[in-house]
């Protein structure tokens, strides 16, 4: 068995941590197996003297355990880029950083030597390290008393304690809600109920009260058979509610500084894109996977994060499938692996990427609920996951109650999504999937995965 210490000071911390845990031990990349995780704590930066006032920023902490084929200096290397993937710059050692991982222990295994020690020599000068290892290996022993006993013991050293942080931990360990807020009169399940400003408004901050982290926000209905909306008539609708989202931004933001939503913009069209910028939006969801031109260009002159998802046509038009004597999961993954190959040429870095299958979007009923059942294969593809399957269709499988009814089934997936390591969910029935969570972090033996049962669909 090995253990991983993992930190991050730099952006929204407890998601590093969570993209850090998923590369470490998820899809065709994954280094250790059979993983468990510490408790996630806060602790000042390290400080060498003469550093700049701007690199004291908090780090949230954890520890990860598992069992690895790899030899040490194969796994080092493995770490360095993963670190490197989810976009630590090699700056100075000190400097904040998005991520950082360090082997801490390795049960029956030491090494000294120049490029790597282990155990870490830091660890009992570390009170970060030592409470996360804590959790995981209580009674191992290190210079002559248990990890549990030198925990206890940082005070009597002068430093400072390591804090739990039961918000971090929720964070880390379930995916982002996304909440959806469409300014349409037409969208599949709630059209027309947002149209105006202030009640757009006032439902984006219902959502964020009830635990939405983003807010996707859209203008036009991609429901089978919609009707397109000119990029005029789109921005017409998105402007106002945007400008009233910056300020509810800064109206929730906390006295420490950290961002209480982010905005994403659910739009295809370059010119809708291009204005929203320059409002501030801070996600980019485009559901033609930045196919056209123009739009994986202005994705290449940002840094926001991207989803592309996969469709077939925009809007949804009835009938139209991926081929059905195909694995749905093999041509997506087809798929997905040459956009990435096109960001690649576009130098847009895979840490900026988050993938959608794309649920209802030209795919059966049978297809949707493969993608569901298997979505773990997409770990693979080593970048960020989202699925949208809130209310759809597909459900019908299921159940008979119009597609505003079906939170109750959307949750049950959404049950099974989350053990799949899927890192957010675009959901409208935000306060249910909080409190689903909450009682899953309070009792993490509650709940199966609906998805298992809907395969004959």
């Amino acid at each position: 068995m090995v253990i991983l210490g993992l930190g991050s000071n730099l952006g929204d911390r407890a998601t590093q941590l969570k993209r850090a845990i998923s590369r470490l031990s998820r899809g065709r990349g994954a280094v250790l197996h059979a993983t468990r995780v510490s408790r996630i704590y806060e602790s000042a930066a390290l400080m060498p003297s003469g550093a700049p006032a701007t690199w004291d920023l908090p780090f949230l902490n954890c520890a990860v355990s598992g069992d690895t084929s790899l030899d040490p200096r194969a796994l080092l290397r493995r770490i360095q880029e993963i670190e490197k993937s989810l976009g630590r710059p090699g700056h100075e050692r000190w400097a904040p950083r998005p991520i950082d991982i360090d082997i801490l222990w390795w049960e029956g295994n030491e090494v000294r030597s120049d490029d790597l020690t282990i155990p870490h020599p830091e660890i009992l000068n570390r009170p970060f390290v030592l409470e996360p290892l804590c959790d995981l290996i209580p009674n191992a022993v290190l210079d002559g008393e248990t990890i549990e006993i030198h925990a206890r013991r940082p005070a009597a050293h002068g430093l400072p304690r390591a804090m739990h942080s039961p918000e971090a931990d929720f964070k880390v360990m379930y995916p982002t809600l996304m909440g959806i807020l469409n300014v349409t009169p037409d969208s599949f399940s709630d059209g027309g109920r947002f149209l105006e400003r202030d009640a757009a408004v006032a439902h984006a901050r219902r959502l964020v009260e009830e635990g939405a982290g983003i807010i996707d926000l859209g203008a036009e209905s991609t429901r089978p058979d919609g009707t397109p909306v000119d990029p005029h008539t789109e921005w017409a609708r998105l402007e106002p509610v945007l400008h009233d989202l910056r300020e509810l931004r800064e109206e929730l933001r906390t006295p420490r500084g950290g961002e209480p939503f982010r905005v994403s913009l659910d739009s295809r069209n370059p010119s809708t894109v291009r204005s929203a910028l320059r409002v501030g939006v801070e996600i980019l969801n485009d559901v033609t996977g930045f196919s056209h031109p123009e739009m994986i260009e202005i994705a290449g002159e940002t840094e926001v994060p991207l989803v592309f998802m996969h469709s077939l046509s925009i809007p949804v038009v009835k009938g139209e499938s991926l081929p059905p004597d195909r694995d749905p999961v093999d041509e997506l993954m087809g798929w997905a692996g040459e956009r990435l190959l096109e960001f690649d040429r576009r130098g847009i870095a895979r840490n900026r990427l988050i993938f959608d299958p794309g649920i209802g979007f030209g795919k059966t009923v049978r297809q949707n609920w493969h993608l569901l059942e298997h979505v773990e294969r997409f770990h693979d593809l080593g970048i960020s996951l989202l699925v949208g399957h809130s209310r759809k269709s597909f459900l019908e499988a299921v159940t008979d109650r119009p597609s505003a009814e079906r939170d109750a089934e959307t949750l049950e997936v959404s049950r099974g999504l989350a053990t799949k390591g899927i890192d957010i969910l675009r959901v409208h029935d935000v306060k249910g999937h909080h409190a689903l969570f909450r009682r899953q972090y309070e009792n993490p033996l509650a709940g199966q995965d609906m998805t298992r049962h809907a395969e004959k669909a």
